[in-house]
């Protein structure tokens, strides 16, 4: 058999192969995977979206019915401080990241911490221009971030025990924004929502996430004395 022969043959049963073991495992990945979206309204409000301490941010999460363990990212986040702002205004991450506070202004600056479902504070240092702080997140919850030398700075910091969480941006007519989670897997979980002014009406969500399946929900948020 020459060698062009064997190079055609190899060539064939490669396509065979690969259309063989490898498309079926596609095609059952791809059914098996399930995902959930929707669409944030705001109600009776008008959400403020341009500037640096804009309320457009919106964090939208998925929290599991049975907590499990989960691996923190190994990449590290980064939260500035340039012009007296803390930027980005809001974040969120997972519990056991590690988040890198710079201080890009000509000023020194400080980070403090506000945890707020206990009260508790933290603070992590003060520093100067061109400086770096590094914090690992080991609690899960939400967080104010204080600069205590510059009042009037403040920034957002949600902490998750699970990976299932996105920051989505209101549009510019302040009304409304979109959410998505791809590769859920399947279960029971809780929907919620979190915004710095306003409030979920009808609180959280619970949904059922089947293999295959696009769930749809929409959520509404809304000025604290409409909520229910």
């Amino acid at each position: 058999m020459n060698v062009t022969i064997r190079i055609w043959i190899a060539v064939v049963a490669g396509v065979i192969w690969a259309l063989g073991m490898h498309a079926p495992f596609s095609l059952a990945a791809a059914e098996d995977s399930a995902s959930v979206s929707g669409v944030i309204r705001v109600e009776q409000a008008r959400a403020k979206t341009d500037g640096p301490k804009s309320f457009k941010d919106v964090v939208v999460s998925l929290e599991p019915a049975q907590p499990g363990s989960y691996t923190p990212p190994a990449g590290r986040a980064e939260m500035d401080q340039r012009g007296l702002i803390f930027i980005p205004h809001v974040m969120a991450i997972q519990k056991g990241a590690t988040v890198d506070f710079l201080n890009n202004d000509n000023d020194r600056h400080n980070v403090y911490f506000l945890f707020d479902d206990t009260g508790d504070t933290l603070d992590i240092g003060t520093w100067g221009p061109g400086q770096t702080v590094s914090h690992t997140f080991e609690r899960a919850g939400m967080i104010i971030t204080l600069c205590q030398l510059h009042l009037e700075m403040a920034a957002y910091i949600l902490v998750f025990d699970h990976p299932y969480f996105t920051v989505v941006e209101i549009d510019a007519d302040g009304q409304k924004a979109e959410f998505r989670f791809d590769s859920v897997p399947p279960g029971q979980y809780r929907l919620k929502a979190w915004h710095k002014n306003l409030f979920v009406k009808g609180g959280s969500a619970e949904i059922t996430v089947s293999a295959g399946e696009n769930v749809q929900r929409d959520i509404v948020i809304t000025k604290k004395k409409y909520a229910n």
